[in-house]
């Protein structure tokens, strides 16, 4: 994200003056909210691998841990 993130929020298209307003200090659409589409909405993807593994971090760390444990057992199975 660090690498990509800010070049790829780039677009080479003029920002005209008299319509865009910045949102530093207050909403830049006071007069329409446009939530959170803009003009990268295309490019845009509604599903993230990286957020579902960090949502879901605690149920993947115990199926790593049984798959480990099976492991384990199977190896230890093997040796006598």
């Amino acid at each position: 994200m660090a690498r990509d993130g800010y070049e790829s929020q780039q677009t080479g298209e003029k920002i005209d003056p008299r319509t865009w307003r910045d949102n530093l200090d207050k909403p830049g659409d006071d007069d329409t909210d446009r939530g959170t589409e803009g003009v990268f909405q295309d490019r845009a993807r509604n599903r993230s691998a990286a957020l579902w593994v960090g949502t879901h971090r605690p149920a993947l760390s115990g199926v790593a841990l049984a798959a480990a444990a099976l492991a384990l057992t199977a190896v230890a199975r093997r040796r006598r």
